[in-house]
């Protein structure tokens, strides 16, 4: 049997004691140092970053693992890419010329009286013509006039006897009134009595005496 003293053992635990510690202390400086190992990484991609050689800060001594984590640089400063902006005409062609004013007849002409033709033409009454007869006779007449764009007008009174008379109207806007006045001889038929011409119409009464073949006119 062996026989292990109590110096020894104590000795021994003591140095398992300070690797654990050791260990943790590893440990703990990994975590908070922010380094990470892939679990899905082989094993010999992993990194861990060990504490120096026992021999101090000063020790020339080399870690046993040789993967030792490299801090990965952290940008903390934005991103340098720049953005590439589409340039947007913001300038939009117009006609910059415009009328400032626009000229307008703000005179509106208004008739401020309709002229009417105020004075009403006045209707011409009709002119009439009479003829009587006074001597023992037969008497006839005929009266002619003229009108605006229309042809020669006449009017015959037919035969009338002794202490007869007869009217013939004409209307009042005739011109170039004609009267012829005959008598009946009965030897050599009507000839004339008288005649009468006016350049306008008018009213007129025409007398017819004397004898049969000695007839004249009076009046008109």
């Amino acid at each position: 049997m062996f026989k292990i003293s109590v110096p020894k053992l104590l000795h021994t635990w003591m140095v398992v004691l300070l690797m654990f510690a050791f260990a943790l202390g590893a440990a703990m400086q990994v975590h908070a140092a922010g380094t990470a190992i892939d679990g899905n990484a082989s094993v010999s991609d992993q990194c861990v970053n060990l504490p120096q050689s026992a021999g101090g800060p000063n020790d020339n001594g080399t870690s046993k693992n040789s993967k030792l984590c490299t801090p990965t640089p952290k940008n903390s400063s934005p991103s340098t890419a720049t953005r590439t902006y589409i340039p947007i005409v913001t300038a939009i062609l117009t006609n910059t010329a415009t009328a400032t004013s626009t000229p307008t007849n703000t005179a509106i002409p208004t008739a401020t009286s309709t002229p009417t033709n105020t004075a009403t033409p006045t209707t011409v009454p009709p002119a009439s013509i009479s003829v009587y007869n006074t001597a023992a006779f037969f008497v006839q007449y005929y009266v002619s006039y003229n009108l605006p764009n229309v042809p020669l007008q006449s009017l015959y009174s037919g035969v009338f006897n002794v202490n007869q008379g007869v009217t013939l109207t004409i209307p009042g806007g005739a011109t170039n009134v004609g009267i012829l006045i005959q008598n009946y001889t009965g030897i050599t038929g009507w000839q004339t009595v008288c005649t009468r011409s006016y350049t306008q119409a008018r009213s007129v009464v025409i007398i017819v005496n004397g004898t049969t073949f000695s007839a004249s006119c009076t009046g008109g």
